[in-house]
């Protein structure tokens, strides 16, 4: 026990010195969106390190009881990387010219601001309950893993990113990323050479989901990646369009990867503790499986996955709200004046966060019902690389979705099969508006400084 807490003490230690260091010359630029000057190792690893702990629990949970048949999630999201890459140099184009630091500004540019806020509404609400998330999680792996109360962990996690995002904003979350993915990948494909996996038939395995359940899953996992703002986020920070589009596609084989192993976890833990709650097939795949010796590298895989996703998201909704909300109306606004606002948004998010996660304990649920609520982004998204669309469409596609997400909530048939019925409800919305609505009632877009979009 001693060395374990030795371990997640460096890599605790490590996180903190990395922020400490970037932002000790930084400039505005670099706390607010990294210079746009990201190369393809920083992309790339920051892209891959979006993946949060709360899919560390669901996707062990479904392979417990799905087998191989729970990978078609990640073969969704493998697939949807590739045509988001195809399309990155309009996106990255759009986000210099304009200064763009989040998806909803894309919206705006697109089809005015009141399509902006709706969006920037949507992205606030499901990235800051995947945030909370993001603690519960790490509270239900760790706590017990360490056998410390679990308010104590989710605080102290909580402290350590904190601290390392005050000092260094988006450059210190891109440059911990790095040093994240690097563990996260190494851990991961060390595991398959120590967990005693026990008997699999693969060929009965990989077609165990039913039919609801792999087209749900594989169409989450494929739109998910359109509607990540996160990932937008990494596309404008970017150096350029090829290194963007270079990083998606090789996130593309990580997301591979990173599925697998972990869906190994989750057979293991079947084959070994076939009567244990599906919930916690991941605690069991590391703590009974593992070697004694190693199970303090597998709690900093667990740490690494879990906190570069907590950086992520709350620097991302830190600069929606300073950006979307607080500056929306300024005619001009810098990147000093931008820091002076994230940096107490970021401390309030994470305070806030932190206190519902130790009052709220249920992960997969409240996973798939996010991946829904955002997948209301989606057929707009995806729709505009291909056609002009229209601001009203796009507005009422998105509040389709949204309401598609709440009817099942309120006739109590929201579970993770249905998960995916808020992406054909936009999209009905969406073609509903193109169709209904004239070309001479279009807003002109126009960006926050009031300009005109051209």
């Amino acid at each position: 026990m001693t060395l374990n807490f030795i371990i997640v003490g460096i890599y605790f230690l490590a996180v903190l010195v990395i922020g400490w260091r970037a932002g000790k010359r930084e400039s505005p630029s670099d706390f607010i969106i990294g210079s746009r000057d990201v190369g393809f190792f920083r992309t790339t690893a920051s892209i891959f390190a979006v993946l949060g702990g709360e899919m560390l629990i669901a996707q062990a949970a479904f392979s417990y009881t799905m087998g191989f048949g729970a990978f078609w999630l990640w073969a969704g999201l493998a697939i949807g990387v590739i045509p988001l890459g195809l399309s990155v140099s309009k996106i990255k184009t759009l986000g210099d010219k304009y200064g763009f630091i989040n998806l909803s500004e894309y919206f705006g540019l697109k089809w005015g601001q009141s399509n902006r806020i709706l969006a920037a509404l949507i992205v606030l609400v499901a990235f800051f309950g995947l945030l909370s998330l993001q603690f519960m999680a790490v509270g239900n792996i760790v706590s017990p893993l360490f056998d410390i109360s679990y308010p104590i962990i989710i605080i102290t996690s909580g402290l350590v990113v904190l601290i390392y995002l005050l000092l260094g904003g988006y450059k210190a979350v891109i440059n911990t990323d790095l040093l994240q993915a690097i563990l996260m990948l190494g851990i991961l494909v060390g595991l398959i050479f120590f967990i005693d996996i026990g008997p699999v038939n693969f060929s009965q395995s990989i077609s165990a989901a039913s039919t609801t359940t792999f087209i749900s899953t594989l169409l989450i996992g494929i739109f998910f990646s359109f509607a990540s703002a996160d990932i937008w986020q990494r596309i404008f920070s970017s150096r350029s369009a090829r290194v963007a589009r270079n990083s998606l596609f090789s996130v593309a084989l990580l997301f591979l990867v990173f599925g697998f192993v972990v869906t190994l976890i989750g057979i293991a833990a079947h084959n070994h503790f076939p009567t244990i709650d599906p919930n916690q097939a991941f605690f069991w795949g590391l703590s009974a499986l593992l070697p004694v010796g190693l199970l303090g590298v597998g709690i900093v895989m667990v740490l690494a996955t879990i906190m570069s996703t907590i950086d992520t998201e709350v620097y991302l909704l830190a600069s929606s709200i300073a950006k979307d909300f607080v500056a929306r109306k300024r005619k001009e606004i810098t990147d000093i004046d931008l820091s002076k606002i994230i940096r107490p948004t970021m401390i309030i998010l994470v305070f806030v966060a932190v206190f519902i996660a130790i009052f709220v304990r249920d992960i997969i649920t409240v996973l798939f019902g996010l991946a829904s609520f955002g997948l209301s982004l989606s057929p707009a998204i995806v729709g505009s690389l291909f056609w002009r669309l229209k601001p009203k469409a796009v507005f009422i596609s998105m509040l389709g979705g949204v309401i598609t997400f709440f009817t099942l909530i309120a006739i109590g048939q929201f579970n993770s099969d249905n998960a995916v019925a808020t992406l054909p409800g936009a999209l009905f919305f969406l073609i509903v508006g193109q169709i209904i609505f004239k070309d001479s009632e279009s807003e002109t877009p126009k960006l926050e400084n009031g300009s005109i979009a051209k």
